[in-house]
């Protein structure tokens, strides 16, 4: 088989996937091996769809080239530890609505299940309460009450709605990979804890005479799931809780007296220990995150940091490690637009997105809603949106995005454990909307049976021939990329 993609039986409704030779050629070999495996796919998703083929035997590395790029195993960085996307109220509709069990069955296969029966993604987002990508008009917490009302104990609490669906697609995916890690993140509290009393609409205030109510909530959320078989891995205390972002602010001095004076108490008197992760916002706001890190009350909770790359550059990753060397990076939204060209979402999601994001310290890469339908819906005033796969509300098909593929190049090459190692790269540092990855952008990952994985995309106007040099062996490959192609090396 030279390419991979989804084939649609119509009739039957089942997606499945043919059956590939990459895994065994470039998963038995081992680190002594000559000859490595490329995965190729190109910016028209058309041409090439990881599409698999050896790489050119390693030799003697030729006289240096312009746009030769190093990959050096022996200097490493953070831990590797997967991709994944959202499961949204709007995603796990769209997945149990529009699709049979058997066409579900294989998407959820093909994307999460360990190689070489799938793509081995193995990070989820998910949604406490209901967020704007929701297939409800009116949004919903767990505690919803009439106007007046309030329940600090949470007795009313509930997570009844979500059984409907998105429940039961989650464990549709522990069933195929129970290492999946389950990050949680709320939109917002009950709307009785919001001194506007809802929080349909942008940046809410939260009532911070609330917090041991809204602590006891999230307390209450974990619990719930858990005996429900999901295991949260970790959680944030707001989506994007700048000012102005959906649905409600959060200050920092209000975050940071949550994590430390409520949350981590509540937790512990629960024998919880999710890790928290703070900002979960722009890398424009990263000096958010920083601060709440560097509060002697919750910064010594803060496992980590969130990022959002809507705005700002990676390199903004790098400055907060620089600041918080032992804090985690997790990369934890980013979507294409159904307006963009695919050049473009090649150039922002695999370039700027997964592979800059990478080389700037990401330890996971999630992106936006894991489904929608044709129409980029269900969703709350968020048109224009493209999920990772798209599903055909009529026939259930699935037509996987660039998204898709740009997780899924790391997600087949990276085994447990692996670990950034060195590699170099070309181009200006990506910003979200304004500079854009224009030459080869590279992360590189070592695996722990020694095997090294290159991802590359190319940036330039037309094709580029280098040298792919391992350094710790001498050794070097000479290859070609078209423009705008994704390629992902592995020997």
């Amino acid at each position: 088989m030279r390419r991979r993609q989804f084939l649609i039986g119509v009739a039957a409704g089942v997606a499945a996937a043919v059956a590939s030779p990459f895994w065994e050629r470039w998963r038995s070999p081992g680190p002594a091996a000559r000859q490595g495996v490329r995965l190729d796919t190109t910016a028209d998703l058309s041409t090439k769809l990881l599409a698999s083929s050896p790489m050119p035997v390693f030799g003697t590395p030729r006289r240096a080239g312009s746009r030769d790029v190093t990959v050096d195993a022996a200097q490493t960085f953070q831990p590797f530890l997967g991709v994944g996307a959202a499961l949204t109220d709007a995603a796990a509709y769209v997945l149990t609505r529009y699709m049979t069990a058997a066409q579900r069955r294989a998407l959820l296969t093909e994307m999460f299940a360990p190689p070489p029966v799938g793509h081995g993604w193995s990070v989820l987002r998910v949604c406490i309460g209901s967020s704007d990508f929701r297939s409800e008009l009116v949004g919903y917490t767990y505690d919803d009450l009439p106007a007046g009302q309030s329940d600090p104990a949470m007795a009313q609490f509930s997570v009844a709605r979500d059984n409907a669906y998105i429940i039961p697609v989650i464990r549709e995916i522990l069933a195929v990979n129970p290492s999946v890690r389950i990050l949680a993140t709320p939109w917002t509290p009950p709307a009785w804890m919001l001194a506007s009393g809802t929080f349909e609409g942008l940046g809410g205030t939260f009532r911070s005479s609330d917090m041991g109510a809204y602590a006891l909530y999230l307390v209450k959320f974990i619990q719930t799931y858990e005996a429900a078989g999901i295991p949260i891995w970790a959680i944030t205390c707001q989506n994007e809780p700048i000012a102005g972002g959906a649905f409600i602010a959060f200050s920092v001095s209000q975050q940071e007296s949550f994590i430390g004076g409520h949350l981590v108490p509540a937790l512990a008197a629960a024998g919880l220990s999710p890790k928290i992760f703070v900002l979960d916002d722009q890398w424009s706001n990263a000096s958010y995150g920083e601060q709440v890190a560097s509060n002697s009350g919750s910064g010594p909770h803060v496992a980590g940091f969130a990022w959002h790359g809507y705005t700002g550059g990676p390199s903004a990753m790098t400055s907060a490690h620089s600041r918080h060397p032992a804090a985690e990076h997790h990369l934890t939204e980013w979507r294409s637009l159904i307006s963009e060209s695919l050049a473009t979402q090649m150039a922002t999601t695999a370039g700027g997105y997964c592979a800059q994001g990478v080389a700037n310290w990401a330890q996971s890469v999630i992106l936006w809603n894991l489904a929608l339908d044709q129409n980029g819906a269900p969703n709350h005033n968020k048109p224009g949106r493209l999920g990772v796969v798209t599903v055909d509300n009529a026939t259930g098909a699935v037509r996987p995005r660039t998204g898709y593929y740009a997780l899924t190049h790391l997600a087949v090459s990276a085994q447990p454990g692996a670990v950034r190692c060195a590699s170099t790269t070309y181009g200006p540092a990506y910003e979200a909307y304004s500079v854009y990855p224009s030459d080869l952008t590279t992360a590189a990952l070592v695996n722990p049976d020694g095997s090294r994985v290159l991802y590359v995309y190319n940036g330039r106007a037309s094709a580029v021939s280098f040298q792919i040099i391992d350094k710790a062996r001498g050794e070097a490959v000479r290859v070609t990329m078209a423009a705008g192609e994704l390629s992902t090396f592995t020997w």
